[in-house]
């Protein structure tokens, strides 16, 4: 771990701002959406939409890497005819978008899911599904998301983008073909408590972790996935150098790809392990942080 102090992590990582010539090589992008692409309201930044229309100029494939189904993903960004492929579910599924097929997968099994579901089913938590490119939810448990305490932008999306179902969990699983990844949330005045409970489970759960994008949640994968697994598997599958890869991203589901890519990236609004991970610290997420760096990276 660095010893120098946040403020100098980021100073020392951000010398980049002063200076005039990148010298970089740029041949794949790859982002995070929320916190990082986004606004923190998860509205499209224009600057960064506009950094799309330039890599798609220049023929520099975008991928974007979420911890999201595909279903959800900003439909502008993966119409964008820069994005070429897709990883979503933190690195479970990798799509090629010109053909709409699936290149790679790293998914849980149906009993894993059920046997987290059976440690899990009696806590006030979440239990989110992600399947076949959706998200699914208990409708009880869909009811609970407006309880937690979790700020509004981010209940509100998630509210959007769980689908509630009636049927017992059991028969619901069972009638998927796939699932990406799995989910949990809990109330925020409680974290501690549910972080240390759900996390207990998980780990009981043979071949899978828990990776945290934000501190009331946990996204649940299959053992081996990582959006740093999915960009090497996809820079290979491309035979591109992952020394030619910039990767964008503020979470600790980021962290694994920031290390992983050439140009590791961290937004200003990412956390500590972010800074450590990455090779540049660029501007936050609500100023354009993505499309600040490319320009500098491309010698625009």
């Amino acid at each position: 771990m660095s010893e120098l102090s946040t403020e100098e992590l980021i100073a020392q990582k951000q010398s980049w701002l002063t200076q005039d010539v990148s010298n970089l090589k740029v041949d794949i992008v790859f982002s995070d959406m929320d916190e990082t692409f986004l606004h923190t309201d998860k509205s499209l930044d224009d600057n960064n939409m506009a950094m799309l229309d330039r890599l798609a100029e220049l023929g520099i494939p975008f991928v974007p890497c979420s911890g999201r189904a595909f279903n959800v993903l900003p439909k502008e960004v993966v119409n964008h005819p820069a994005s070429k492929y897709v990883v979503s579910c933190d690195g479970a599924v990798i799509r090629d978008l010109s053909t709409q097929t699936v290149l790679h997968e790293s998914t849980v099994t149906k009993e894993q899911a059920l046997e987290l579901y059976q440690k899990l089913k009696d806590y006030p938590v979440t239990f989110d599904i992600f399947a076949d490119g959706g998200v699914y939810l208990e409708r009880s448990r869909h009811n609970l998301i407006s309880q937690l305490g979790i700020p509004a932008d981010h209940a509100a999306f998630m509210q959007r983008s769980r689908t509630p179902f009636d049927q017992s969990v059991e028969e619901f699983i069972e009638g998927v073909t796939t699932i990406e990844r799995l989910g949990s949330y809990w109330s925020v005045s409680e974290g501690e408590k549910y972080q240390a409970l759900v996390a207990d489970a998980v780990a009981s759960v043979k071949g899978l972790s828990g990776t945290a994008s934000m501190s009331m949640g946990m996204e649940i994968l299959a053992d081996g996935t990582s959006k740093g697994a999915a960009l090497q598997w996809l820079c290979n599958h491309l035979g591109i150098s992952t020394d030619n890869a910039a990767a964008f991203g503020d979470s600790l589901n980021d962290v694994a790809m920031l290390s992983a890519a050439g140009m590791g990236t961290a937004v200003a609004n990412a956390r500590r392990e972010d800074f450590e991970a990455a090779t540049y610290i660029t501007l936050t997420n609500d100023e354009a942080g993505f499309s600040r760096f490319l320009t500098w990276a491309l010698g625009e």
